[in-house]
């Protein structure tokens, strides 16, 4: 078996934000709120909220989400 660093583990959300059109997000848990002007992803650290117009879910993968939409802000909220 293979012994893989802790510092190697990528546990923390990870955001990728392409242009104002997309949000991915890595390691979520769940979604708190899902509207098309306000989307909240609850993360293992924070929540990350969403807000645009038009928004929407591209996908939902186990440990990725996608949002599409046009997006105006994404925060880190308690």
């Amino acid at each position: 078996m293979i012994d893989i660093s802790e510092e190697l583990l990528v546990n923390k959300p990870t955001v990728t934000i392409i242009s104002n059109t997309f949000v991915s997000i890595e390691n979520y848990i769940s979604i708190i709120t899902y509207e098309s002007d306000l989307i909240k992803i609850k993360t293992r650290e924070k929540t990350i909220k969403i807000c645009g117009s038009d928004l929407s879910l591209k996908y939902i993968q186990e440990e990725e989400i996608g949002v599409k939409g046009v997006i105006y802000t994404v925060e880190y909220i308690d």
